[in-house]
């Protein structure tokens, strides 16, 4: 009863100050319903407290359980370790290698690095904006057959973008094949052509608020040829490196970085490999590369020393590595429907004395008996 004292005291006083200083039944009715209101709130609150009983019984067994004595049922054993991870655990399954198509994986790789050429001579050479008259410009790159958007300028700002397509007409992309520059009908895009020695490149797109003028044109194709001058220098610079096909490490290359890592007496092995009777090598070849440059397993990639033979150079500290990729390389390609049998020749440049034409040849030795094991 102690908790409806609070609601009496309020309504005596009440009542004593209504007749003290004014009554009104209005008054007067208000309090008796706001005191009957708050008792009845403090009555309420009987029904959401639990019993002793109960309260005691809920923190001695939380589940409703019967409590059971701990001294009959925990056994410890101090001969048998706890293992360190659970023992169902499932083991770690390994990442798909080919996410796509080998076929179609090889032709964009191809596509990729031509567009990668372009894309890192913008990078490091943009067109100078400091005409005040641009409000931006747009870097398309050219691939044989449609013009692609790879980055928009905007001051110092330089953002890649996505392969869009460019919107213009006829007559302007004429203009642009033709290897010569054309302002747009609105006269406020002004299209450059990026070309040297009849070669296009790509092209860049001033735009501007006001409008371009045929005065003005000569200023912006005379700076657009430093762009193309590097681009070709690049691509000069690839055909030594680059096999013309299959864009992968050359003969030339070959040879020379086998020397300088020879001279430099790392431990690595010199692989060779040779598919025998399997369609679309070429583009094995670079799924290889791609792959194997991307689970960093063989090297800085693959070396294309014959129509059909390829070479890598793998540092000792990482063969087991790489013998597992390439476990799983070859079992992904059977899954896919290209079944592969491939040739391995190797030798390791870690034994003492070994001169670099031997350290060659060993590796050519050690092919042909794999060829002729599998030809067995």
């Amino acid at each position: 009863m102690k908790r409806y004292t609070i609601p009496t005291i309020f309504f005596i006083i009440g009542v004593i100050l209504q007749y003290t200083f004014y009554f009104s039944w209005v008054s007067f009715t208000l309090l008796t319903v706001s005191c009957l209101l708050l008792a009845l709130f403090l009555y309420s609150l009987d029904f959401q407290k639990p019993e002793p009983s109960q309260t005691l019984e809920l923190h001695s067994n939380p589940d409703g359980l019967v409590a059971q004595d701990p001294k009959t049922d925990v056994v410890f054993d101090t001969e048998t370790s706890l293992p360190t991870k659970a023992s169902n655990a499932e083991p770690k399954t390994k990442e798909i290698l080919w996410k796509k198509d080998p076929v179609l994986l090889a032709r964009e790789e191809i596509q990729a690095e031509e567009r990668f050429l372009f894309c890192e001579t913008v990078k490091e050479s943009p067109f100078p904006f400091s005409y005040e008259k641009l409000s931006s410009i747009q870097y398309f790159y050219y691939d044989g057959k449609e013009f692609k958007e790879c980055f928009w300028q905007k001051a110092e700002m330089l953002v890649e973008t996505d392969d869009n397509a460019v919107e213009w007409n006829e007559y302007e992309e004429g203009r642009i094949k033709e290897l010569l520059p054309a302002i747009s009908i609105g006269k406020r895009k002004l299209y450059v052509p990026l070309t040297i020695n009849a070669h296009l490149f790509g092209f860049l797109c001033f735009s501007t608020k006001e409008t371009w003028k045929e005065s003005e044109i000569q200023s912006f194709w005379e700076k657009s040829t430093i762009i193309s001058e590097k681009i070709m220098a690049k691509k000069e610079y690839a055909k030594v490196m680059k096999h013309p096909v299959s864009k992968l490490f050359n003969t030339s290359h070959f040879y020379a970085m086998a020397k300088s890592i020879f001279e430099s007496k790392e431990n690595v092995t010199l692989i060779l490999f040779k598919f025998i009777n399997t369609n679309f090598q070429t583009e094995i070849a670079i799924g290889l590369n791609v792959l194997g440059k991307q689970n960093a397993s063989i090297g800085l990639g693959l070396y294309q020393l014959e129509e059909d033979l390829y070479a890598a150079m793998i540092p000792n500290d990482k063969l087991d590595i790489f013998s597992d990729f390439f476990k799983q390389f070859i079992e992904e390609l059977d899954s896919l429907g290209y079944p592969s049998e491939v040739a391995l020749g190797y030798s390791n440049q870690s034994i003492p004395g070994i001169k670099f034409d031997i350290w060659i040849k060993a590796a050519y030795k050690s092919l042909e008996e794999s060829i002729l094991y599998n030809a067995a």
